[in-house]
């Protein structure tokens, strides 16, 4: 009975600081907005909008801080634009910025810094890193001092002051951590909200999105670790067979300020989960909210791997009483961390999920309705070794004491120029020299990560610091 009133009293009050943050959310204006925009600055929020016949538009509402009526610009229409693949519109094509950037450049004279909330398919798209729409050859942010925002009410919501309190890094996670382990960390580490969800995930050995091990997610976390403990922050370090999900889950209720994650992330959609034929159904009757119940099942289709979960993705039956390694964004959502102000997301994919008029129903809604502020995330496949690089330098700028925005930009432009030596074969020459046998080698630096597939996949989220 204890027990059971111990549970209710916390769901009641979760419940509560949910609806009075919600309130306070309902309660902003335009003119609460407006306030705290600066001279030189302006409020850009993305909407949909029917369109003729079956199609879609996307427009956007554009706020100055002298002017007195929002600006209604009209875009694009979405079954055209987002005609051709993703990746390509990710890695920055020069036709999107004009239909977006280009549009809005006219309104937006003597701005300097823009902070935008994106609405639809731009939920999934670097936008801020696209080319510039007048010259392709720089980038839009060369232009603008661009903040992604979840909405535009952010800026008029009186945050918390949060501080630099205690952290926890998790990264170089052993993937085929036995049973036995796992059953330990749970018996250390109780958990009230297990799923069992167990599911087949591509492999690859150079890119987050399997499940093999990634060596640059140990480096990433050990140099992060000493980062923080230089600037005096208290943090736990998760590695190897630590990094499991029962300890993850363990950081319900302790306010960490700052939560680090380098390891394998994922995210189906509706159609590319029907193909997961071993997916465990999940069972909502006992809610009768219908958009609750799509909210659920949106936020079990992505997620993180932790310590141990190929004994699931393997096929095998874990314990009831055992996490078993796949942390989705359900689970996260109904955990409490509040205080948090800062989550890295250093894994593939974890800024995608369900776009709907409400947001992204995925990793990026887990945490925030779990209670944290800003979210660093990726939007498709990252390469292990330059990830750990960005954010290996994102730390350093961060504890030096930049801004999480300035701290990021630097740390891209750091990645966009990082030089390395290579030692290449010649091509055969006419002498043979070059042949097998008699093989000549030469010495080059490149710069091996100019591409924005590498620099542009991380997206920062709420930074108004």
């Amino acid at each position: 009975m204890n027990e059971m009133a111990d549970k209710m009293e916390r769901g009641l009050v979760e419940k509560v600081s949910e609806l009075h943050s919600f309130m306070d959310f309902l309660q902003v204006g335009v003119d609460d907005i407006k306030k705290k925009l600066p001279s030189n600055s302006a409020a850009v929020e993305f909407l949909e909008y029917p369109g003729r016949g079956d199609s879609t538009m996307t427009a956007a509402l554009v706020l100055l801080p002298k002017e007195k009526h929002v600006r209604f610009v009209p875009l694009f229409t979405n079954e055209a634009t987002f005609a051709s693949d993703r990746k390509d519109l990710a890695d920055g094509t020069f036709r999107l910025s004009q239909q977006v950037w280009g549009r809005l450049g006219k309104e937006l004279t003597g701005v300097q810094t823009v902070y935008f909330a994106p609405a639809g398919e731009l939920h999934n798209i670097g936008i801020e890193y696209l080319p510039d729409y007048a010259d392709s050859t720089r980038r839009i942010g060369d232009r603008w001092t661009l903040h992604r925002l979840s909405s535009t009410r952010e800026l008029a919501l009186n945050k918390e002051k949060y501080s630099r309190g205690s952290s926890a890094v998790y990264g170089g996670l052993q993937y085929d951590a036995d049973k036995q382990v796992l059953q330990r960390d749970s018996k250390r580490h109780p958990s009230r909200n297990r799923e069992w969800l167990p599911t087949n995930i591509d492999d690859t050995l150079v890119s987050r999105s399997g499940a093999e091990y990634l060596p640059g997610t140990r480096l990433e976390a050990i140099e992060i670790d000493s980062t923080l403990r230089e600037a005096h922050v208290d943090n736990l370090l998760y590695t190897d067979t630590l990094g499991t999900e029962a300890s993850f889950k363990a950081l319900d209720g302790q306010h960490k300020s700052l939560l680090h994650v380098s390891t394998h992330g994922f995210y189906w959609t509706p159609q590319e989960a029907l193909w997961h034929t071993n997916i465990k159904t999940i069972d909502f009757q006992l809610n009768d909210d219908k958009a609750q119940q799509m909210e659920d099942k949106a936020l079990t289709r992505s997620g993180l791997l932790m310590a141990g979960a190929n004994n699931a993705l393997k096929g095998g039956i874990m314990p009831d009483s055992v996490d078993d390694g796949i942390l989705t964004a359900k689970e996260i959502a109904e955990l409490d961390l509040r205080g948090l102000d800062m989550v890295v997301l250093s894994a593939c994919q974890t800024g995608l999920g369900d776009v709907s008029g409400e947001g992204v129903f995925g990793l990026q809604r887990g945490f925030k309705k779990a209670g944290a502020q800003s979210i660093l995330m990726s939007l498709w496949k990252v390469d292990d070794r330059a990830t750990q690089l960005l954010m290996t330098r994102f730390y350093h700028n961060w504890m030096s004491g930049m801004s999480k925005k300035k701290a990021l930009t630097e740390a891209q432009e750091y990645l966009r120029n990082y030089m390395e030596t290579r030692t290449e074969a010649e091509e055969a020459t006419d002498d043979g020299l070059a042949l097998e046998d008699n093989r000549r080698y030469k010495t080059v630096t490149v710069k091996p990560y100019t591409s924005p597939r590498y620099w542009a996949a991380f997206i920062l989220l709420d930074a108004l610091d």
